[in-house]
C-alpha cells in the first residue's frame, strides 16, 4: 500500500520549493538579500567644514580634489539610510525595478517590497515575526520545479504565503539599513576615491525638489548624486551606469506601517490545496 502520509509530506516540501527558489532568486536580483557579515564597513567621519546648504551653492574647482563634496555625499548617505521610515526605488537595466518601504521600530527593521522583472512580479513583506511572499504566474514559472508541476503554479500564483520560520530567520534582516548601505557601497567608488576628484556641481530640480547634482567622471563612466539642497541633505538619487546602479529615495521619515497581508495562507495550507488539485 502506498505511504499516503509520506507522499503528502513530499508534495508539501516540493510545493513550497517554487516560491522559495523564486523568492531567493529575485531577492538576490533586487540586491536585498540578508548579509551574513556582521562587520560594519568602515566609514570616515562626516563633518563638513561649511554648512551643508552653503557647500552646494555653486561649482568649485578645488585642487587636487574636493573633499567637501565627498563629505556632503557621505553625510547624505548616512542621514538617508538611517531614517526610521524610508522608500527606496532601485532600477536595474538587467534585472528590473524594486521598490521597498521600510520601517524601524525599537531597533527592529520591517519592510514591504515589490519587485518587477518584465512580466514577473514578486512581493514580500517582513513583519516583526514573519515573512510573507507573493509571486505572479510569470515569476513562479522562473523556478525549474514549476515546469514539472503546472498545478502548483496555478494554485500559488498571486497569493500571499506565510513562509516557514526557518526562511524568516534567513531573510528577516534583508531590509535593514546595514544591508542597504552595503549594497550601495559595493557599487560606488569609495569615499577616499571621491575625495581625490573634483566633481562638477550645479543646482537642479528633481521631482519638484531643489537639489544639487554632483557628477564625477568615474573610471567606468559618470557617477552622479542628487542631494537635497534645502533642509536636511538627503540623498535623492545615486546613479552609476557602469555598475547598473540607479537608486532613488523618498518619504524620508514618513511613517509607514508594515502589517501581515490580509488573506495570507501558510505553506502547509498551500501544500494541502495543491495535493487536492493533483
Amino acid at each position: 500500500m502506498p505511504n499516503v502520509t509520506g507522499t503528502r509530506n513530499e508534495r508539501a516540501r516540493r510545493s513550497t520549493s517554487i516560491v522559495a527558489s523564486v523568492t531567493m532568486a529575485l531577492i538576490a536580483v533586487a540586491g536585498c538579500g540578508s548579509d551574513s557579515n556582521d562587520s560594519e564597513a568602515s566609514r570616515a567621519a562626516t563633518d563638513p567644514k561649511q554648512p551643508v546648504n552653503g557647500s552646494s551653492a555653486a561649482p568649485r574647482n578645488t585642487e587636487p580634489g574636493d573633499a567637501q563634496a565627498a563629505e556632503l555625499i557621505e553625510k547624505a548617505i548616512d542621514v538617508t539610510l538611517d531614517q526610521d521610515f524610508l522608500r527606496s526605488t532601485r532600477r536595474m537595466k538587467t534585472e528590473g525595478t524594486t521598490v521597498m518601504h521600510s520601517a524601524v521600530r525599537g531597533g527592529v527593521s520591517t519592510c514591504e517590497t515589490h519587485a518587477r522583472k518584465g512580466a514577473a512580479t514578486l512581493g514580500w513583506v517582513i513583519t516583526t515575526s514573519a515573512l510573507y511572499t507573493r509571486g505572479s504566474k510569470q515569476a513562479l514559472l522562473m523556478s525549474p520545479d514549476a515546469k514539472r508541476d503546472p498545478v502548483r503554479v496555478k494554485v500559488m500564483a498571486d497569493r500571499w504565503v506565510k513562509r516557514q520560520a526557518r526562511m524568516y530567520e534567513v531573510m528577516r534582516d534583508m531590509c535593514t539599513s546595514k544591508n542597504r548601505r552595503n549594497w550601495l557601497q559595493e557599487r560606488l567608488p569609495s569615499m577616499e576615491e571621491l575625495r581625490k576628484e573634483t566633481p562638477a556641481q550645479r543646482s537642479v530640480t528633481l521631482h519638484g525638489q531643489p537639489a544639487t547634482k554632483i557628477t564625477y567622471k568615474g573610471k567606468g563612466g559618470p557617477v552622479v548624486f542628487h542631494v537635497a539642497a534645502e533642509g536636511t541633505p538627503f540623498l535623492l538619487r545615486a546613479t552609476y551606469p557602469a555598475k547598473d546602479l540607479d537608486e532613488s529615495y523618498a518619504d524620508f521619515g514618513k511613517r509607514f506601517k508594515v502589517a501581515a497581508p490580509p488573506g495570507a495562507v501558510t505553506d502547509s495550507e498551500i501544500a494541502a490545496e495543491i495535493y487536492a488539485a493533483e
